[in-house]
């Protein structure tokens, strides 16, 4: 007589492990799911000019760049910060991965060498003593339940990925 015993419990472990090795190393997150949803995040916070919410230009300025840059929306006279804020690879582009961490943004350094100012954290913040309005790209990212639910979203597909891959085995 031929007995064949299967021990689900190490199958189990062996498998939880898989996923656990998996999930260790999260820069396939950072590149193919959160970091697209951040720079389109961006791109649609300067297509809608804030979502609404930015202050519209001095009519002076808006006179003045209606002519040398014309159809071009608030904070995106040559389009640099735009770029920067939204491809990794542009000039001023901050795009750094690692097993356990994400860091997206600007280049304040790329800005103030390039340009005299680190355009994008005065109109981030505001000025009071130049009259600069706040025009807040990266505060309004994570406002509000959208950013929440879609990293959620995200987070969830990832996880359904690695635990399909951990099944087949793949390593």
């Amino acid at each position: 007589m031929i007995h064949i015993h299967f021990d689900a419990l190490l199958r189990t472990e062996a498998f939880v492990e898989r996923v656990e090795t998996r999930l260790q190393d999260a820069t396939r997150f950072w590149t193919d799911f959160l970091a697209p949803f951040v720079w389109d995040e961006i791109d649609d916070i300067f297509d809608s000019e804030g979502y609404g919410r930015w202050a519209g230009l001095d009519p002076l300025y808006a006179a003045r760049k209606g002519v040398t840059h014309p159809g071009k929306r608030i904070l995106e006279r040559e389009g640099t910060y735009r770029d920067a804020a939204t491809h990794p690879n542009r000039p001023g582009s901050i795009a750094e991965y690692s097993a356990q961490e994400l860091v997206l943004g600007v280049s304040g350094g790329y800005f103030q060498s390039r340009f005299g100012a680190n355009y994008p954290a005065l109109h981030e913040e505001g000025n009071d003593e130049t009259n600069l309005s706040a025009r807040p790209v990266y505060e309004l990212i994570a406002a509000g339940e959208r950013f929440e639910a879609r990293v959620g979203q995200l987070g969830d597909k990832y996880l359904q990925e690695e635990i399909a891959a951990a099944e087949r085995g793949n390593r």
